[in-house]
Formats: C-alpha cells, sequence, structure tokens
C-alpha cells in the first residue's frame, strides 16, 4: 500500500512539473555562440588541380528570431556567423588565408519529449550562406544556397527562459575563387561543424 502510494505521489509530481512548463504558442528570440570545427575542405583549381584546405578552431555566434506552435514544434528565422583562420594547404603549413560565413536560414525545430522541461530536439533548415575569403593568392566570396541539420537539448527553466545547448551542421555549394596574378578559376567547398550553447527569451509569457 505504502509503495502503491509513493508511485501514484511520483506519477502526480511528474504530470504537474510537466504542465508547469507545459509550451505556450507565441513568439521568441535567441542567441548562441560556441565553437567552429570546419573540415578539411575541397579547394578545386585548374592549375594545380584537388587539394584539401585546413583550418584551425574558430569561433561561430547567431541568433534567431521564431514561433512557438505550443505542441513542441518551432520555425525561426535563424542567422550565424563564423570565422576561422587558414592552417595549411595538403597537410603543410606554408600556406596563408582565412574563411568566414554569414548564413541566413529558414529553420524548423521539434522536441522530442513535447511539454517536458527538458527535452531532446532536431531540426533542419534552409536557405543561403556567404561565404568566402583567401587561400594563399586566391580569393572570393559569394551568396550560395545551403542547408543546415541541428539536435540538441533544451531546458526550460522558467515560462520565459530556456537553456540550449547542441550540434549544428551547415553545407553550402562550392563558391568561385581567382587569383589575380595568374589566368586560373577555382572553387572552394564549404561545410561546418558548430558546437553551441544559447538561451531563449519567450517574449509575451509571464
Amino acid at each position: 500500500m505504502k509503495t502503491r502510494l509513493l508511485l501514484a505521489t511520483g506519477v502526480t509530481a511528474l504530470f504537474t512539473a510537466t504542465a508547469a512548463f507545459a509550451s505556450t504558442p507565441g513568439l521568441y528570440v535567441s542567441g548562441d555562440a560556441g565553437v567552429s570545427l570546419l573540415p578539411d575542405l575541397h579547394f578545386n583549381s585548374a592549375a594545380t588541380g584537388t587539394s584539401l584546405t585546413n583550418y584551425d578552431a574558430g569561433y561561430n555566434f547567431g541568433g534567431a528570431v521564431g514561433y512557438d506552435m505550443g505542441n513542441g514544434m518551432r520555425l525561426q528565422l535563424d542567422s550565424q556567423h563564423a570565422s576561422q583562420q587558414l592552417s595549411g594547404v595538403d597537410g603543410t603549413s606554408n600556406a596563408y588565408g582565412h574563411l568566414s560565413s554569414t548564413t541566413l536560414m529558414l529553420n524548423g525545430q521539434m522536441d522530442l519529449i513535447p511539454n517536458s522541461q527538458l527535452t531532446p530536439y532536431v531540426g533542419a533548415g534552409v536557405g543561403g550562406v556567404n561565404f568566402g575569403g583567401q587561400v594563399d593568392g586566391y580569393s572570393g566570396r559569394a551568396w550560395k544556397p545551403g542547408y543546415l541539420l541541428e539536435a540538441g537539448l533544451r531546458d526550460d527553466i522558467s515560462n520565459q527562459l530556456s537553456l540550449f545547448g547542441g550540434y549544428r551542421f551547415t553545407q553550402a555549394e562550392s563558391v568561385k575563387m581567382s587569383d589575380p596574378t595568374i589566368p586560373d578559376a577555382a572553387t572552394q567547398h564549404f561545410s561546418d561543424h558548430v558546437i553551441m550553447a544559447g538561451v531563449t527569451y519567450h517574449l509575451g509569457q509571464q
């Protein structure tokens, strides 16, 4: 009898906590920052063929404005900026340059445990990526179509504030780069792995 009473009390407490943090439809804003980890990226040149550009770990920061539908689904307009220094080409260190990117994505997110204070989430988005920089004497920059995939963990610490952390992968079409000293055209591939943390403020909630 005592065991049943303790079990019933625990279940009641769980449902009470879940109801206390139930999502309410409305607008929100968020900001985040983290580390950007570029993989070895393909650099294709008519003169030298295909090389792998290597980059140091860089920084990433950004934010979003979105709408919480109240059922664990969110739709947001997200923008991120990242920057990295070139560390080498094909594993050598006798190269100089940098790469930076700015994204603008329409992104959807879904909580895997809706209306729970602590929940994992997944998301995906499409939009544009403005990226480019310099690889030795080559340089270039342009907006290209891109997409993102993400997964993380969110904690609703109150009705107004949520903390989150997670992983985000972004990829875009290659951008053209050129060297004014030689008649050669090249393309720089782009993809990015980001580990980030941030905070969300839910507007109009008490």
